[in-house]
């Protein structure tokens, strides 16, 4: 039996939505990549956790799918299983200052949420798209928020089951947390803290403009390339300092806005971004000896 025999079986013997052959730049803020074998749309936490153990049992590459915002997938065939959470059920439970959402929810969403209902403590997080699931995987912040700030527990999937972990037993850091590419993120409860929403709104409404004064909001990107190198020094200023912004490859340009984005026309091909991520890694090596960290995750 073939690979997509194999996954054609377990999305089946699970009754789990199954989408063979999808061109990921339809899946992609960046309008890039190739096709991917299949994309799994579980509609349970327990059926997910379910998928991935099969998957893994199977000997199949699977990767978390949420909405692409800071994905770079390589073009050709990507011989593994995209698996998304966005057919959970639309699961918001508040209760007192605690929300509980799942993974494939949207960020942007739920900080509106929870602004509505007076809940402070995320306002910083507005302007990040994606997934719920992914800001947890990376740690997402801004303006001086880190979603790790917020977490009391995290639902993830653990030899089929759902298992959930108590931040205490969670080590965050910058960008990063412990998830490995083995586990997925089923949901959180975050702990919050009264707020009036007006104010809560109105600082909101300051971090979109911001965002939108300073990053390339309505090109397609996968917002910032590489994480900062610490030390109060932002990978944007060192890509201006040595003269790169505007550079292009194909379909794809180091944005002339923020020298930390790499935007595309809808023409590009992966290889164009991976491109210019090369010139970038060896200018700043050279240039200032840092050895620069994707904060883009890649599907190769």
């Amino acid at each position: 039996m073939g690979m997509t025999d194999v996954i054609g079986k377990i999305c089946a013997d699970l009754e789990v939505e199954a989408r063979r052959n999808q061109p990921m730049r339809h899946f992609t803020s960046l309008k890039t990549g190739g096709v991917i074998s299949c994309i799994a749309y579980p509609d349970t936490r327990e059926k997910a956790a379910k998928l991935v153990h099969a998957l893994d049992e199977a000997g199949i590459a699977w990767s978390p799918l949420g909405y692409g915002t800071n994905l770079l997938v390589k073009d050709g065939e990507i011989q593994r299983v995209a698996v998304s959470l966005r057919l959970l059920e639309d699961l918001l439970v508040f209760d007192g200052t605690r929300v509980h959402v799942h993974a494939g929810y949207s960020l942007p969403r739920l900080v509106n949420a929870c602004a509505d209902r007076g809940m402070s403590g995320i306002e910083g997080l507005a302007p990040i798209p994606g997934s719920v699931g992914g800001a947890v995987k990376m740690n997402a912040g801004s303006h001086g928020y880190e979603i790790a700030d917020a977490i009391e527990t995290v639902d993830i999937a653990r030899a089929g089951k759902v298992v959930t972990l108590e931040r205490g037993e969670i080590d965050f850091s910058y960008r990063h947390s412990p998830f490995t590419s083995r586990e997925l993120v089923l949901g959180i409860t975050l702990q919050l803290k009264p707020g009036a929403p007006e104010e809560i709104k109105a600082e909101i409404q300051q971090y979109r403009k911001h965002r939108s004064a300073t990053q390339p909001v309505r090109d397609n990107s996968a917002g910032c390339i590489f994480k900062n190198p610490g030390n109060g020094v932002t990978t944007g200023r060192i890509i201006d300092e040595l003269g790169l912004k505007g550079m292009t490859h194909g379909g794809a340009t180091i944005s002339p806005l923020h020298a930390n984005f790499i935007v595309t026309d809808g023409s590009a091909q992966a290889g164009d971004i991976f491109s210019l991520i090369d010139v970038i890694r060896t200018r700043v090596a050279e240039e200032r000896g840092i050895d620069l960290e994707l904060e883009v995750e890649v599907w190769e």
